[in-house]
């Protein structure tokens, strides 16, 4: 019997069951993307870990262990210190502001121009290449465990992916990753601890694996610098964590999931480095990185047992890619759309605009998942522009009131610019482009605000202050929906 066919299609079999039930609880635009604003602490934690580890912390993580070792773990520090810090100072404004996207913030502070460039970044940059890698993770684990070619995997993740968004949307996403974190975390652990036993004990692992692999020194400074720049900056402005804030019951809920699921985020990339490290003893130098879990999940575990790991992280990949779509819809939806095609668009036109956008988003990320070669490439370069575009003004719509349109708009395009060019110029010095364009962004918004004056459609305040000062505002009350800009 092959029991990876049994997991995939009773989890198959799960998902639509989900989706059909959820698909009753969705009446509304805000039933769909917010599951109206009523999710518990375990549907987001199980969302967040569900979508951090599809993205990179679990296929990734071990791969990165079987080539630098521990060293790699500086990024699980850098995500999770900037996202547990962010959630925790600005969790409580982001929740007050009711806010659904991040460009939502700019339109609200500096005006629906300063909207429209974040917009088409994170909804087009980042989300639309990012649920076309999760396409390519899930067709390497069904070629891995199946003869189904790379090509059909692809195409049936991007089928599986649409119906399941199209039909359930947020209740249905959040649900369905709280349930599978519980098989992620259990698997990761249990495939560590068999792991090390298949290769011959802890003894055996720390005696064969080159000293390299084992020590931090591993690596050079800037490129330690380079890996903590790429996967910090950007967990601050990472819309997915803001839409679960505010789709919590409550402020309290909200922060405590978030903070929970990236924190254990961090763990379960730091165990899948070191089955990464363990994983040195079994396969040859020269292995492809991206194949080094799931082949050692295979090559430790019966199917009968393998096949729920393994289809655990293939769903994992699906609820991410699943998030993603429903991210950049948002941005589609509600920034793009109602933003200035149609300010208008009562509920279900924006309801419509959200599912119709979803169809789009996923024909381009499977266009992006065929064709394009090096798609982690593109993933790297969208962490990059996204963080160094939208990093500072997003602070300063948070702390500092002297801040202008202006100031952003210039500062949001002087940012992908220099991003951009520090890239084409080769990266002097090793450094990665995502500290000149932090640095030129910063700078720019400063100076530029400094001699320009705001403008009549600014809301002319610091967020994080004004909240600060209004406590009434903070109550940890139910969300009855989102607070007029």
């Amino acid at each position: 019997m092959n029991w990876y066919l049994v997991w995939i299609v009773g989890f198959l079999l799960l998902l639509f069951a989900v989706s059909v039930r959820s698909a009753r609880t969705v009446r509304t635009a805000d039933d769909y993307v917010m599951a109206d604003f009523r999710l518990g602490f375990f549907p987001i934690c199980g969302s967040v870990i569900a979508t951090v580890t599809g993205s990179a912390a679990l296929i990734g993580s071990a791969g990165k262990g079987f080539e630098m070792g521990i060293s790699y773990f500086i990024t699980a520090i850098s995500f999770t210190l900037f996202t547990v810090v962010a959630v925790l100072v600005l969790g409580p404004t982001i929740r007050g502001l009711r806010l659904y996207t991040v460009p939502e913030l700019f339109a609200r502070r500096f005006g629906r121009l300063s909207a429209l460039v974040p917009a088409l970044i994170i909804g087009f940059l980042y989300m639309t290449p990012t649920f076309g890698m999760q396409l390519v993770g899930m067709s390497a684990i069904l070629s891995s465990i199946t003869e189904l070619p790379s090509f059909w995997g692809i195409v049936l993740g991007f089928a599986v992916t649409l119906a399941f968004t199209l039909i359930g949307g947020m209740p249905s996403v959040a649900w369905t990753d709280a349930v599978q974190t519980v098989v992620i975390v259990a698997g990761v652990v249990i495939t560590l601890v068999m792991g090390i036993a298949y290769v011959g004990g802890p003894g055996a692992v720390v005696e064969a694996t080159p000293e390299r692999l084992l020590s931090f020194g591993s690596i050079g400074f800037t490129e330690l610098l380079n890996w903590f720049l790429v996967f910090g900056p950007f967990y601050i402005v990472w819309q997915t964590t803001w839409q679960r804030l505010t789709a919590a019951r409550t402020t309290t809920v909200g922060i405590s999931a978030v903070v929970t699921g990236f924190v254990i985020s961090g763990l379960i990339a730091l165990l899948a480095i070191f089955i990464g490290i363990a994983a040195v003893q079994a396969f040859p130098a020269g292995t492809d990185p991206d194949t080094i879990y799931t082949s050692f999940v295979a090559a430790v575990f019966p199917g009968s047992i393998g096949g729920l790991f393994m289809v655990s992280l293939l769903a994992a990949l699906l609820t991410g890619a699943t998030s993603f779509l429903l991210s950049g819809a948002i941005n589609i939806s509600k920034d793009i759309y109602q933003g200035w095609v149609d300010p208008t668009a009562d509920d279900q036109k924006i309801l419509r605009v959200s599912r119709l956008s979803v169809g789009f988003m996923a024909v381009l990320g499977l266009l992006i998942a065929l064709w394009v070669e090096d798609i982690i490439g593109i993933y790297q370069v969208a962490l990059s522009f996204t963080a160094s575009a939208l990093v500072a003004p997003v602070l300063a719509a948070m702390f500092w009131e002297r801040a202008t349109k202006t100031g952003v708009v210039v500062s949001t395009v002087g940012a992908l610019a220099a991003t951009l060019l520090w890239r084409l110029a080769g990266q002097p010095f090793g450094l990665h482009e995502i500290a000149p364009g932090l640095v030129a962004s910063a700078v720019l918004l400063v100076v530029v605000s400094l001699l320009t004056s705001h403008s009549r459609d600014e809301q002319v305040t610091a967020y994080f202050h004004a909240f600060r000062r209004d406590r009434d505002r903070q109550d940890d009350v139910p969300v009855e929906g989102p607070v007029a800009p």
